[in-house]
């Protein structure tokens, strides 16, 4: 629904995941905001928390500034709020949509507003201000801020100093440190919340990780997942496919470089072996990603990966690349390696650390004992506490 459409609504109870309600004798109005509602782990994880914390007693609003080509998969009873139809084309479009974002707090009455991806954490303090009753903002970083495009890195920089954002929320101890450069005011409002998977997600991943021992004559498998994206870095895995003659890679997800990478596969002649299988609901995606041997991340950066929780959850050996935030992501509370590491552009690297694994059964039984021992760490308990907190401090 659009803005017009937004009406004032209640948290509620709900018995699927009663166990996650938490006693809280002060009840809040949040809304969880994102840029857009394209399919993406930024967007995964609000809709997650959006549902969380409704169903311990607040009320809660899921919202994009404008909808992507497709929406990301909620609970129903935390649809989608927009505050534009369509993405804005014109400067003056663009900066309407503070006022457009002020109507939208004022409609719902929100004491905070928690914001993910660039131009949300921009939009949402200025619309602080602009809104007629007090409104504070937590913004959130999902991916080193860095890797975002310069001009909106700088108005971050800027609009997370006001007084209305009271906490800047960082997925790793590596995002946060990419904020080295900004202002006093802005660094002393960062916070370190790991994400976490639902308790239905992890619940659906306890019941596949104890089938996991499926037919070898499906043949050796390595599985990725994640959006056909320079960031994925899925042209390194693919000419790892050249140096792995006996293994199927498996790559779940869609994006702008499917024809790119497609047509690498012809070029090295490993098209048979690398299988593009588009986008998948979570649920279906989790079941390819149980059917594997290897996952495998290859990213040029990353935040903090729910599809790394997944795997590792699934106790699957991990490879990744050894971009910094990648380690930091196998990296186990007392700091102990919990996965492999590949140079981010070294295919025949990727691929000895890949059939290692394969090729050595108690390589790969350790290498799978870590990735669940690193995967039990994740607790969603201890992530939506916390952005609970959050609405009492705010």
């Amino acid at each position: 629904m659009t803005i017009d459409s937004a009406t004032r609504t209640e948290g509620a109870g709900g018995s699927a995941t009663s166990s996650v309600r938490a006693a809280n004798p002060t009840p809040h109005r949040a809304i969880f905001l994102v840029s857009h509602s394209t399919p993406g782990g930024a967007q995964e994880i609000w809709a997650n928390l959006a549902e969380g914390l409704r169903l311990r007693g607040h009320a809660v609003m899921l919202a994009a500034l404008y909808p992507g080509d497709t929406a990301q998969n909620t609970a129903p009873n935390t649809p989608w709020t927009y505050a534009l139809e369509r993405k804005p084309s014109s400067f003056g479009a663009k900066l309407a949509m503070a006022h457009r974002l002020a109507r939208l707090f004022d409609a719902f009455e929100a004491d905070v507003v928690f914001t993910a991806l660039p131009a949300a954490n921009v939009l949402a303090p200025i619309a602080a201000l602009l809104a007629r009753r007090p409104v504070h903002v937590v913004t959130s970083h999902h991916t080193p801020s860095n890797t975002y495009n310069p001009a909106l890195n700088l108005l971050d920089g800027l609009t997370g100093s006001l007084g209305a954002v009271v906490r800047i929320v960082g997925v790793s101890e590596t995002v946060q440190r990419s904020h080295a450069g900004k202002l006093a005011a802005y660094r002393a409002k960062l916070l370190t919340i790991k994400n976490a998977l639902p308790l239905e997600v992890e619940a659906q991943i306890a019941g596949l990780a104890g089938q996991r021992f499926r037919d070898r004559a499906a043949g050796r498998q390595v599985v990725a997942i994640g959006r056909l994206a320079y960031q994925k870095n899925y042209p390194v895995l693919i000419r790892a496919a050249v140096h792995m003659p006996d293994v199927t890679i498996r790559i779940v997800g869609e994006g702008p470089d499917e024809a790119a990478l497609k047509a690498l596969a012809r070029e090295l002649g490993v098209a048979e072996r690398v299988e593009f299988l588009g986008f998948h609901p979570r649920k279906e995606a989790l079941n390819i990603l149980a059917g594997g041997d290897v996952f495998v991340q290859p990213s040029l950066f990353e935040g903090h990966s729910l599809a790394l929780i997944e795997a590792a959850k699934l106790g699957l050996p991990l490879v990744v690349s050894d971009a910094q935030v990648q380690i930091e992501g196998i990296s186990a509370p007392d700091g102990a390696l919990c996965g492999a590491v590949a140079g981010v552009h070294d295919d025949r690297a990727l691929a000895r650390e890949i059939l290692h694994l394969l090729d050595d059964p108690d390589h790969y039984a350790a290498a799978a004992s870590r990735a669940a021992a690193l995967g039990a760490a994740a607790a969603y308990d201890t992530m939506i506490t916390a952005y609970e907190g959050l609405l009492d401090r705010a």
